[in-house]
């Protein structure tokens, strides 16, 4: 994984409406819900895999869509059409 990856994250999250602070000589980036500061979260580029700070599984290098819709989702700024679960 490159910077060129890392980029390509941030910039599907910048399509989402977050804000993105990227740190290229460290291959990680702080996201920030820009309606609420305290919604925030740091991803790391770990070999070929995007973790939180708090080491949890985003997804893999290649499939930074999917990895933005669910860093979106933590930050509660998911799709308006998603389905939610409903209680058994």
């Amino acid at each position: 994984m490159d910077t060129n990856d890392l980029q390509n994250l941030a910039g599907h999250l910048e399509e989402r409406g977050l804000q993105v602070v990227v740190n290229e000589a460290e291959m990680r980036m702080h996201v920030t819900n820009p309606l609420n500061s305290r919604l925030t979260e740091e991803i790391v580029a770990v070999a070929d895999q995007y973790v939180t700070g708090f080491d949890y599984e985003i997804g893999v290098q290649g499939a930074e869509q999917e990895c933005a819709d669910r860093i979106a989702r933590l930050l509660a700024v998911g799709p308006a059409d998603a389905q939610r679960a409903t209680p058994a």
